[in-house]
């Protein structure tokens, strides 16, 4: 009987929890050692910045109501377990696939749970060119980032492969 689910993907998990760790520990750093607001200069153009961002990615919807705060939390948990799935489901595929899909699900999970327990995700790391500042971020974001990258790219690698040749 031929399997189509591939259960040896799960075990990226664990690169899930490590980020998730990672972020959670980061975070906490922050917390305890800064107030809100504080700016610590880390290496030029690099700030550590702690601000906590009740929207979405790059402080979008930041003043949405309490209302549509809890549905982005149950919107992110529903792409969470959509993710979890995506690595199940995952047969034969490059093993880039299973890291980035593991990143994406790290990362969502660190921010997920800021949101469950603070109602705002802690960003602290600022990075800027002068007086131009890209938006605060964490390390759960640089997962997401760089898993969605990864994949993207593979993505559109394979398509051209199989198209094209």
């Amino acid at each position: 009987m031929n399997n189509k689910y591939n259960y040896k993907n799960l075990k990226w998990l664990w690169l899930s929890i490590l980020i998730m760790l990672l972020d959670i520990g980061t975070k906490y750093w922050v917390k305890t050692h800064f107030w809100i607001g504080e700016v610590l200069s880390v290496l030029p153009g690099i700030n550590c910045y702690y601000v906590c961002n009740p929207g979405l990615a790059f402080g979008l919807f930041t003043n949405a109501s309490l209302y549509y705060r809890w549905l982005f939390v149950w919107i992110i948990t529903l792409v969470i377990v959509a993710f979890i799935i995506a690595l199940y489901k995952l047969i034969e595929r490059p093993k880039c696939y299973s890291i980035s899909y593991s990143m994406v699900i790290g990362g969502a999970l660190g921010n997920l749970l800021d949101r469950i327990l603070y109602g705002a995700v802690v960003d602290f790391i600022d990075v800027h060119i002068k007086n131009w500042h890209w938006p605060t971020f964490n390390v759960a974001d640089i997962a997401i980032c760089i898993g969605i990258t990864i994949v993207t790219i593979r993505f559109y690698y394979d398509f051209i492969k199989n198209n094209l040749y």
